[in-house]
């Protein structure tokens, strides 16, 4: 980013600006020849009249200003023309002590060229434009015939009001480059990081949607091979053994079901890349995890689990583990306060949940915004989709239970 087109944004502001340096520069210089004539000074001894040396002092401050707006292109000239319009109005006029308004002309424009330039480049600007006004001053001084040590005393005294505004223009510049580029540098590596954010965003959603297809191919597709080969072993066995046909038939079905979740599974997991962080999948291990949970948030569960949950087959594992998290948030939801009990059995042939809240307590109040977004339509048709069941009811107590039971054993 460029510091003076920051400064100076649009032609329009360029302008605004020219005029408004204009109309400060003209009151000072004019400020000494007015005083004069309110006061009643009508003869000032100078060349041209007293009109005509206001006319040219009102158009030294214009062209002055106007010099201002080629600081978008041409920096250095603009520096050039500022201090040698002054210097032209000194020798000309021989009024130098009325163009004190100018000084602040030429450091606008040597501030300018330092939000361009290089510090070195606008340092040396500033202390050439300085040393040459100055060297011209006394050369003049001295060549109208002004004694020595009066030309050095007035140069001395001038100079201090000359140098000091130019060289602090020249600072400010410097300083304000410095901190426009540091902004631009901030913003520019924001805009990476977003860049490599976006990018690593895009990479993350391609590996899981690899995982997913390798999930497709690894299950779905293995039960699938296993339905041909089931269905082409009962075909070839059916005239002699139909008893051992109807078999596998049934292990065909048993089969389908699995290859039907896993796709269930998946195809909901690639709906939902993009659409909200990914995670591992979760299943009937972490269930711990997830009692612990809902204790943080104030829920009295309690978890008994028998048997080996590493031995669960993994579409299995992960419906029950998302059943488990539907009735401990529907608890949550309807019946805050309420004791909850989580029963696990794991058997060689099914698992089997039971999940079972006491009624709610009298003071408590139901938690809205509660939603694990399955609901338990969603849950019963995918225990069922495994071949399982879902029985919910109240308890006598008043409370209510969720229980579910799931095949185990995969066909071979």
């Amino acid at each position: 980013m460029n510091a003076a087109v920051t400064l100076l944004s649009s032609r329009r502001a360029a302008i605004t600006f020219a005029v408004t340096v204009f109309i400060m520069s003209v009151v000072q210089v004019l400020s000494t020849p007015l005083t004069a004539l309110v006061g009643g000074v009508t003869d000032w001894g100078l060349v041209y009249s007293e009109p005509v040396i206001i006319a040219l002092l009102v158009t030294g401050c214009a062209v002055q200003s106007g010099a201002l707006l080629l600081s978008d292109r041409w920096p250095q000239l603009a520096v050039a023309l500022t201090a040698g319009i002054y210097l032209g109005m000194v020798l000309w006029l021989g009024v130098p002590t009325w163009l004190v308004g100018m000084y602040l002309v030429i450091a606008l424009a040597t501030f300018l060229l330092a939000t361009r330039a290089t510090p070195a480049v606008s340092i040396v600007w500033a202390v050439g434009v300085s040393a040459v006004a100055v060297a011209i001053l006394l050369w003049w001084l001295l060549a109208i015939g002004t004694e020595v040590h009066v030309a050095f005393g007035f140069v001395l005294a001038e100079a201090a009001r000359l140098v000091m505004p130019i060289v602090g223009g020249a600072a400010l510049g410097i300083w304000w480059a410095a901190q426009v580029n540091r902004v631009s540098l901030a913003r520019e590596e924001a805009e990476l990081a977003k860049q490599e954010h976006e990018v690593r965003v895009a990479a993350a959603e391609a590996r899981e949607r690899a995982r997913i297809a390798q999930e497709l191919h690894d299950v779905a597709g293995q039960h699938l091979a296993g339905l041909i080969t089931l269905s082409d072993g009962a075909l070839a066995i059916a005239p002699t053994q139909p008893a051992q046909a109807l078999k596998l038939v049934r292990e065909v079905r048993d089969e389908g079901r699995f290859a039907a979740a896993s796709l269930a599974g998946a195809l909901s997991d690639l709906r939902a890349v993009g659409a909200e962080r990914q995670e591992t999948t979760r299943d009937m291990q972490r269930v711990p995890e997830l009692i612990d949970y809902w204790r943080q948030r104030g829920m009295l569960v309690s978890l008994d689990v028998k048997g080996e949950l590493t031995d669960l087959p993994a579409v299995v594992s992960t419906t029950a583990y998302r059943s488990v998290q539907e009735a401990l948030t529907n608890a949550a939801k309807h019946a805050a306060g309420a004791t909850v009990d989580v029963r696990v059995h794991v058997e060689k042939t099914q698992l089997t949940v039971d999940v079972v809240n006491e009624a709610t307590p009298g003071s408590s109040v139901n938690v809205p915004g509660l939603d694990l977004g399955w609901g338990l339509a969603g849950v019963k048709e995918r225990v069922e989709l495994l071949g399982g069941t879902l029985a919910t009811s109240t308890t006598p107590s008043g409370g209510w239970r969720f229980s579910f039971t799931v095949p185990v054993t995969a066909a071979p």
